[in-house]
């Protein structure tokens, strides 16, 4: 009689990336970005007029909610070209 032999595999998937396609990023994106863009509504107010629901501030919280997605993307990047736009102001 053969006994059954079972054999572990590791689950360690840390140095594979993940590639997304680009209809993935895109996704991404927008559900990044709407989820910042309600988080940030839905604990503020207007920084202009001081109410809830203005349209200028949900216009702000749109942008806000813009800005951090598009961080969310790709920090490397954003941050090589910050030290590249100095660099170049440093540069005689």
């Amino acid at each position: 009689m053969k006994k059954n032999t079972f054999q572990i595999q590791s689950l360690d998937n840390d140095n594979k990336k993940l590639k997304l396609s680009p209809f993935g990023r895109l996704f991404r994106i927008f559900a990044s970005w709407f989820g910042f863009t309600g988080l940030y509504a839905a604990f503020s107010v207007c920084p202009f007029c001081g109410q809830q629901g203005c349209p200028v501030g949900m216009a702000s919280a749109g942008t806000v909610g813009a800005f951090l997605a598009l961080c969310l993307q790709d920090w490397k990047r954003l941050f090589a070209y910050i030290k590249n736009r100095f660099m170049a102001l440093r540069k005689p």
